[in-house]
């Protein structure tokens, strides 16, 4: 990499806006950057890169691409958006030198940061889903959570309400073991799903040239 073209990269990253942490300088933002998942070498190596709400929905996301193979036929990168700050990130910046397609929870309670980066995804044109289900915790079967966390598992519970948060259901959180309990699943637990339709979308998006 030519020293002008690592500069450039910089510069892209750099202008990155995060509204919520007004001030910040340039490393503190690059900090920023790096907890949530982007790194330089993305702007050379990503074909699709998918949005998603926070770091512990990207394990999930990750295993269910490979899963179905797409890592054999694109190059995806998984970018949280760090939750509650989604709306504050300048979305056209990325846009510049990738094919986006993001996903977010369902949230019955209609946060207003998700509808603000709703309307930011849809002046950008950028595809986007919110799911049906509460979050992407609400389409684990609980045979798999069960496989994974065994001795917190109420004996009570059998199935799972979509519309409400699972760890209120269950009385502890799933999310640290979220890409465990993935890994368990099978593409036929999805079946059917408005979860199983976005993936499919990410499938006709990796055989495609065009946008989503």
């Amino acid at each position: 990499m030519t020293t002008s073209l690592a500069s450039r990269l910089h510069q892209r990253l750099d202008a990155v806006t995060i509204e919520a942490f007004p001030g910040g300088n340039a490393t503190s933002r690059a900090a920023l950057l790096t907890e949530l998942g982007y790194s330089i070498a993305d702007n050379l190596v990503s074909d699709l890169v998918v949005l998603c709400e926070g770091p512990k929905d990207k394990p999930v996301l990750e295993e269910f691409f490979q899963k179905m193979s797409l890592h054999d036929r694109i190059n995806i990168k998984v970018w949280p958006l760090g939750g509650d700050i989604m709306d504050q990130l300048d979305l056209s910046v990325f846009q510049e030198s990738h094919r986006l397609i993001a996903l977010i929870d369902g949230d019955p309670g209609g946060s207003p940061v998700r509808k603000r980066f709703l309307k930011k995804c849809a002046d950008l044109k950028i595809a986007v889903t919110q799911l049906e289900r509460y979050s992407l915790e609400n389409y684990f079967p609980v045979a798999a959570i069960a496989a994974v966390m065994k001795s917190q598992m109420p004996a009570n519970v059998t199935e799972l309400d979509p519309k409400k948060r699972v760890s209120d259901q269950l009385g502890f959180d799933v999310k640290t073991n979220a890409g465990k309990i993935a890994k368990e699943m099978k593409l036929s637990d999805i079946k059917g799903t408005d979860f199983e339709t976005f993936l499919k979308q990410v499938e006709k998006f990796a055989t495609s040239d065009q946008k989503i």
